[in-house]
């Protein structure tokens, strides 16, 4: 059965100032198919150059339906580059590294009602021998069946260290 338009409506309005106040840099809130989707990006506030770390991107479905056809782009720059990639099972992650940065392509199908999907990448970055410090930026962009490029966009800033 489907629930009736104004019952969206509500759960929507109901759930929005939630996630308005959780709302912060690294993250994003939209809205399709009868769902709120959450797109987080979690990096450390510094980490030491030569040395590894940590990315979470996750997607979080609160909603009453699945979001289809869910993809996440994630742009890492440089001197970042990308040593590995898990992603949950049943979904495919790929990274490439370049001269320009490195990008990590998340393909996970569909995103249930009520659930959530966590990728985590590991990089490295390596400073010049001239710089002491470098705020990295790091981006993810959900695209899906109901979310259009730019609706969905988290970011989260790490700082480079020697």
């Amino acid at each position: 059965m489907r629930p009736p338009r104004f019952s969206v409506f509500v759960l929507s309005a109901a759930l929005a100032p939630s996630f308005a106040a959780c709302h912060d840099d690294n993250s994003d809130v939209t809205g399709a198919n009868q769902s709120l989707v959450r797109l987080s990006v979690d990096t450390p506030g510094t980490a030491k150059s030569g040395s590894s770390f940590g990315i979470q991107v996750r997607a979080l479905n609160i909603g009453l339906a699945g979001i289809h056809n869910s993809h996440v782009s994630v742009t890492i720059p440089t001197p970042l580059t990308v040593l590995s990639v898990s992603a949950p099972s049943g979904t495919t992650a790929m990274f490439s590294n370049g001269s320009s940065g490195a990008s990590v392509e998340w393909d996970f199908g569909t995103l249930d009602s009520n659930s959530e999907s966590k990728l985590d990448i590991t990089v490295m970055g390596m400073l010049a021998p001239t710089e002491s410090t470098k705020k990295l930026t790091v981006v993810a962009q959900m695209t899906a069946q109901g979310i259009n490029p730019g609706a969905a966009v988290a970011q989260s800033d790490v700082t480079l260290v020697m």
